[in-house]
């Protein structure tokens, strides 16, 4: 049975086992031929998965390597694949410390991790196997998961997930509790219809903090 492309555009050219294929490659690996295909050996993704295969997460392993070309390519490379409840879970390479942080692009700085989990990690330093771990036990929609965030954007997001206003409300206090504006009293009001969520203080000092929902998975 022909393996359909998982990427928009992408072309299946051959299938492979990660035995077959990463023992070949390194830092200075020289190219080798795959189905008439000369292919560069020397990607840092590769030389991840040769130190794991597994997601440092939730755990499932890279078991296919499929040799694909992209649209407007001329030259094909390999992408390793987990099998999860019959369907494609394409692997990936995380940042331990995000380039964003300072991180740089070396084999020490790299773990293996499903798309999944990777996309759910986002710019976090190091990951947190526990809190991304949970996430991926709400797969099948039935809790619904929310994150908060000093600003309306997503890169300052607070520590901490919630499934409910009380659990919104937690997060927050752990923000503020060394906060001198709010050291004489406050009330937070949680308004799940606007996704939002007002610190009111003493003085009548507002704070404004954004619930997100995070996407079933």
């Amino acid at each position: 049975m022909k393996i359909e492309a998982r990427q928009r555009g992408y072309e299946v050219l051959g299938e492979y086992k990660p035995e077959d294929i990463l023992p070949h490659t390194g830092k200075d690996a020289p190219e080798r031929v795959y189905d008439g295909h000369r292919v560069k050996m020397t990607s840092l993704r590769y030389q991840t998965f040769s130190e794991s295969l597994r997601c440092v997460c939730c755990g499932i392993q890279g078991s296919v390597m499929l040799l694909e070309l992209p649209p407007k390519e001329r030259r094909p490379h390999f992408n390793l694949y987990a099998q999860r409840e019959g369907e494609l879970v394409q692997m990936t390479k995380d940042h331990k410390q995000p380039k964003s942080k300072g991180g740089k692009d070396y084999v020490g700085n790299m773990q293996t991790m499903c798309a999944t989990c990777n996309e759910l990690k986002g710019n976090r330093q190091g990951g947190n196997k526990k809190v991304l771990s949970y996430l991926r036990k709400i797969r099948d929609g039935a809790q619904v998961i929310y994150m908060v965030s000093a600003s309306e954007y997503w890169d300052d997001m607070l520590d901490g997930f919630a499934t409910s206003p009380k659990g919104i409300a937690r997060i927050i206090e752990r923000h503020i509790e060394y906060c001198p504006l709010f050291e004489d009293g406050y009330k937070i009001e949680v308004d799940m219809q606007e996704l939002r969520a007002i610190v009111v203080g003493e003085d009548e000092f507002l704070t404004t903090y954004y619930i997100h929902k995070v996407e079933r998975i």
